[in-house]
């Protein structure tokens, strides 16, 4: 039967004893602590990257972060339009997810191959004799960058409305499981930002940050298999279109009936 417009990976209505419920919103809970693994360290140490391997200015390295997490939160908003409107929450996860796996792994190329990033040089002493990143390598980094931030803003605003789909409000007991869901999805957040904090961290610092941005994509790829995993359990939301387009039929449909009228000049 269908609950609430939901159907499964193939378009079909869903069966309550095999679709939803916690057993899917665990696949939900593991990508949540492994994406997160990947996203809180390098939030706060991509500045440290900038500055000690590109050479960039401690000041232009933290506007340059910023901008990419304004930059995620943004494209957050396209993959939500796109998951509500046009493609279910799973697929968009898993169309829009592989540019983040890209994303840092351009990354961790970049930081490998020498001739991707400028010339070794002791920024702490005298940053004015260190050759910033420029030029082609410039427009890797940066590409890579917000490569990544797309593909991490579709995977950030999807995974917890998946998760949520996968019970039913109008069921007492499957709200109250929709509840714990989030109780453990933020946990999830924490859990897996302390993890990264201490692994991938570690690894950028003292394996190099090739070795630390390389473990990040191959998270991320863990992640987006674990969703894969789930799609024949998932309850996917029906899309119904895009939500502009039924804001201008109401408008037109009011003025049609002469509840808007044009102003008199």
């Amino acid at each position: 039967m269908t609950i609430g417009g939901s159907v499964d990976w193939k378009g079909n209505p869903i069966d309550r004893e095999v679709h939803g419920g916690v057993r899917a919103a665990w696949f939900m809970y593991v990508a949540n602590v492994v994406m997160n693994m990947v996203i809180v360290p390098n939030l706060l140490n991509l500045v440290t990257y900038l500055h000690g391997t590109m050479h960039m200015g401690v000041s232009s390295s933290a506007t340059t972060v910023t901008n990419l997490v304004g930059a995620t939160c943004g494209f957050a908003l396209i993959g939500a339009f796109l998951s509500d409107s046009y493609i279910v929450r799973s697929r968009t996860i898993l169309i829009f997810g592989p540019l983040m796996f890209l994303g840092y792994g351009l990354l961790a190329l970049q930081a490998y191959r020498p001739s991707l990033h400028p010339a070794p040089c002791n920024t702490e002493a005298d940053l004015s004799s260190c050759k910033e990143v420029h030029g082609r390598n410039a427009t890797l980094l940066y590409a890579a960058l917000y490569i990544s931030a797309f593909g991490d803003g579709c995977i950030r605003t999807c995974i917890p409305s998946l998760g949520a789909d996968q019970f039913d409000r109008k069921d007492p007991s499957e709200s109250r499981q929709q509840s714990s869901f989030f109780n453990w999805y933020t946990f999830g957040v924490s859990l897996g930002g302390f993890i990264g904090l201490i692994l991938i961290v570690w690894l950028q610092n003292y394996k190099g940050w090739d070795v630390g941005l390389g473990a990040c994509a191959i998270l991320v790829l863990f992640g987006l298999l674990v969703v894969a995993v789930g799609l024949p359990f998932y309850r996917n939301q029906v899309p119904e279109g895009s939500p502009l387009t039924r804001i201008l039929q109401v408008v037109l449909l009011l003025r049609s009936c002469g509840c808007i009228k044009e102003q008199e000049s």
